[in-house]
Order: C-alpha cells, then sequence, then structure tokens
C-alpha cells in the first residue's frame, strides 16, 4: 500500500482537473470513492469539495482531512472550526459539484440559530478572557502523576507478597490504564489538545497504542466519525447496536425483542469490563480487516498506520504479557487473575462513563422507533438531547469522567479541551434556556447511573415488533 504522500504525488492534479471537466453532480456513492490522501472529496452542505491539495495545508493535520474525505462531513466541519469563518472561505476555493440523490445517514435539519448562538457566545467567553480554546499540556500534566501510579502498582501487582495488595494494585493500574484515554487521548483524537497536529497525534498515540494496547485509527473512526456526529442514530451510530435482529444488548426500540434482554440491565454491567479486551480484537477484524467500524466505513489505512498498528500491539503484549512472564517469572496461576482483573477495571471505568452520558432514560433516540431520512431536530438539538450531563461542580467526579459528565458541552465543542467545560457549561445552558431546548443533567453519577439501568430495564420489558431492520 502506497504512503500517503506518494498517492498525493500520483493523482492529486490531473484527477481533480478531469473530474471538474466531467461532471457537476455527485451522488454520495461516487464521493466515497475518493477517500485516501490521492483523492480527498467531502460533502459539506451539499456541496461537493476536491481538498486533495489541501491535505498537506491543513492547519489542523493531514490526519483529520483523510479521516472525513469520501463522506458526509457538514457538522464535523462546523464543530471543529466553531470561532471562524475563515476555513469556510477557505473550502469555498475547492467546490467542484453538488450532492444528488439519497444521503447514506439520515440528515439532520439546518441550523436555526441554536448553534450558531452558542458558537458567538462561547467564541466571546474565549476572546474576552483572551484563552486558547485548545488548553495545551493541562491534561499531560495531570497524566504525569498518573503514570507514576500506574508504574508503582505494575509493580505491586507483580511483586507484592501481600495478596490483598497485588489485587488492589491490578485495578488501579486498570484505572490508571483508563484515564490518559479519557483525558490526553481524548482531547487528542478530537484535536482539542495542542495545536500542533504532530504534538497531538503523538501524545494521543502514545497513551492508545502504545500504553493500552489499542488503536487510534479505531477510535477516530468510530467515535470522531460516527458517535460524535450521528449520536444516538440508530444504524448509523456505532456505539449502537448494529444488528437489529440479534445483539448483546437492546437499546432502541426498533431493536427485536427477545426475552432475554429482561435481564440485561443485570448481566451487561460486569460485561462492560470486556469492553478493552473487545475494543482491540476488533480493531484488527473490523477497523483494519473490513473497513468498518458498525456501520461506519472505513477508509483505507496507510502502510505507516500498519506498521504503527503492529509496532504499538506488539509493544502492549511485550510489557504487559512477556515482562511479568519471562522476566519477571510471576507464575501463570498467579498473572492471569490479576491481568484479567485489570483489563476489567479499564473496561469499567471506561464503559460506565460512555455509557451513562447516552444510554439514559434522559436521553433522545432521533431514528429509535421509526425509520427516518430526516430527523426532527438539527444538529446541534439533537446532541442536546441525545447526551446527559452530571455533577456539574464535582472536581473529582470531572478528573475521574475526563469531564465526561459535561457531555452535552463536549457534544457541541468536541474541538474544546475538557478543562474549559465548566466554565462554558453555563454559557450553553442559558442558550438552550432562551431557546427551549431542554439541558440534560442529573446531579451525581450515581443518579446517572440510576437513568442508565432504568433505559436498560425500560428497552428489556418492551418490545415493539418491526419489519424493516437495518445491521
Amino acid at each position: 500500500m502506497a504512503p500517503q504522500s506518494e498517492l498525493r504525488q500520483r493523482t492529486a492534479g490531473a484527477g481533480a482537473t478531469d473530474v471538474k471537466e466531467a461532471k457537476k453532480s455527485f451522488t454520495w456513492q461516487e464521493v466515497a470513492k475518493h477517500n485516501h490522501a490521492g483523492s480527498a472529496w467531502m460533502i459539506v452542505r451539499n456541496k461537493v469539495y476536491d481538498v486533495t491539495s489541501w491535505v498537506d495545508k491543513h492547519p489542523g493535520g493531514a490526519e483529520m482531512v483523510i479521516l472525513h474525505s469520501g463522506r458526509e462531513a457538514t457538522d464535523t466541519f462546523d464543530s471543529y472550526h466553531p470561532f471562524s469563518d475563515k476555513a469556510e472561505k477557505v473550502l469555498a476555493k475547492y467546490e467542484i459539484g453538488t450532492l444528488v440523490g439519497p444521503a447514506e445517514f439520515p440528515v439532520y435539519k439546518p441550523d436555526s440559530g441554536f448553534y450558531r448562538e452558542c458558537r458567538k457566545r462561547v467564541g466571546e467567553y474565549f476572546e474576552k478572557n483572551n484563552i486558547n480554546p485548545q488548553a495545551g499540556f493541562a491534561g499531560f500534566w495531570r497524566m504525569t502523576v498518573v503514570m507514576a501510579v500506574a508504574a508503582a502498582s505494575y509493580y505491586g501487582m507483580h511483586f507484592s507478597p501481600v495478596l490483598a495488595v497485588r489485587v488492589v494494585s491490578a485495578a488501579i493500574f486498570g484505572i490508571c490504564q483508563a484515564l490518559p484515554l479519557l483525558h490526553v487521548m481524548h482531547d487528542s483524537s478530537h484535536a482539542a489538545f495542542t495545536k500542533q497536529p504532530f504534538i497531538r497525534e503523538f501524545a494521543g498515540r502514545l497513551f492508545m497504542d502504545w500504553f493500552a494496547g489499542a488503536s487510534m485509527v479505531s477510535w477516530l473512526n468510530q467515535h470522531v466519525v460516527g458517535h460524535h456526529i450521528y449520536t444516538n442514530v440508530a444504524g448509523a451510530d456505532p456505539d449502537l447496536p448494529v444488528n437489529f435482529d440479534s445483539d448483546v444488548r437492546r437499546i432502541v426500540s426498533r431493536q427485536m425483542m427477545h426475552s432475554i434482554y429482561r435481564f440485561q440491565h443485570l448481566y451487561l454491567p460486569p460485561l462492560y469490563g470486556l469492553l478493552g479486551l473487545k475494543f482491540r480484537i476488533q480493531d484488527f477484524t473490523d477497523t483494519f480487516g473490513s473497513l468498518t467500524n458498525g456501520p461506519i466505513r472505513v477508509n483505507p489505512p496507510s502502510t505507516i498506520q500498519w506498521v504503527q498498528l503492529i509496532l504499538s500491539k506488539s509493544f502492549w503484549v511485550f510489557y504487559r504479557v512477556y515482562i511479568p512472564l519471562v522476566v519477571f517469572q510471576v507464575p501463570l496461576a498467579t498473572f492471569v487473575p490479576l491481568f484479567l482483573l485489570a483489563e476489567l477495571f479499564t473496561g469499567w471505568h471506561l464503559a460506565f462513563n460512555f455509557q451513562v452520558s447516552h444510554v439514559s432514560t434522559e436521553c433522545t433516540y432521533p431514528n429509535g422507533t421509526d425509520v427516518k431520512s430526516v430527523l426532527d431536530d438539527e444538529w446541534a438539538v439533537s446532541q442536546v438531547k441525545s447526551s446527559l450531563d452530571y455533577s456539574h461542580g464535582s472536581w473529582l467526579t470531572t478528573f475521574m469522567a475526563g469531564a465526561l459528565n459535561y457531555q452535552v458541552v463536549h457534544h457541541l465543542f468536541p474541538s474544546v479541551s475538557q478543562y474549559h467545560y465548566p466554565s462554558i457549561a453555563p454559557i450553553i445552558m442559558q442558550v438552550c434556556k432562551e431557546y427551549n431546548v431542554r439541558y440534560p443533567i442529573l446531579p451525581t453519577f450515581a443518579a446517572a447511573f440510576g437513568a442508565h439501568l432504568d433505559h436498560l430495564k425500560e428497552m428489556g420489558r418492551q418490545g415493539i415488533p418491526v419489519s424493516v431492520h437495518m445491521g
């Protein structure tokens, strides 16, 4: 597979010129073919743009452009350029035509002014206070402490002669494996960690790929491309079940009802602990193997991305498995339970934070009951309704959750650092009040977790037979 730069040199110039002369309207299937560095197209507000020659010039880095090439990118474009129209003017230079025919996924109604007002007021806050929306290394310094604790717990779970210390150390290591993902990695994946793409991508991959043994490429496709744009949209959000006929969980009414779902509020929370192991396997089988992440198409990985995947996975196995068993000579019967315990705590810490924020009785599911090609709300309003905040004002909860307890803020302004969320949340809440948009918020994590369990119970009790299944 050719490197990205080689692909660009091979096809950038002639391809764009030929297309401009040949036709002015395109289907989403035609746009989807131009999904790599050598030919990068995207759809914004029903217009098609050939941004191939802009890939290496993009201030936010080439990766973000290539990631969104070959697909609809309107809401991504707006939410990642919230405080200036400069990007819009630059993009206009690359217009080559318009989109015709149906869209790949359900579309939102146009902004009625709600999101424009949110962007205006939040932008004024940063400008007035002379604050950089990307908080830079605020999270990185916090994680140095976490990594020190991780190193101590790594030693403790392998060397302590006291069983209780080993068990507690394994649990702590599992949480420490998750925390950098919620802080540095998460902000990095949203371009909210410094304005320097190289530093951002290095920091994100350091924790995601090398320390946690997962894949930033998988995360970007699932979380940034899929979940953040199609939040709680059944059939489009990779975080929801894809197979409506059979799945281990039932989240929306369009899914077929099975008797086992009556107990999902009991069996799902323990299973959440397997999230980390599941994610690492799907990196190979789905993202890099079948080029899919749930319903989301994955653009062809570059040679460098393949090499990074193999090397980082190998390193993770080396320090998590080889060193304890071979170098430290920890007995297998001791190692396996502690390894699994650490992984369970990583999975639980991540999954509990993710699930309570969207799978809740407090959240909406835009097409959870009926199949819709046009959703009822505009994108920003839908983001508010399908997300849940909790524990505002609690520094401990905010730290442990990586500010996911300000989920509404995060979904409206993903490119803003999480360390600004407590300050801008009141601004957004005021705009919601003025536009009569309910802002979902609960007082504590316990209340949010209870609402999550209530939703699982409700979906386990109520079955609505459907004639149309997507999966």
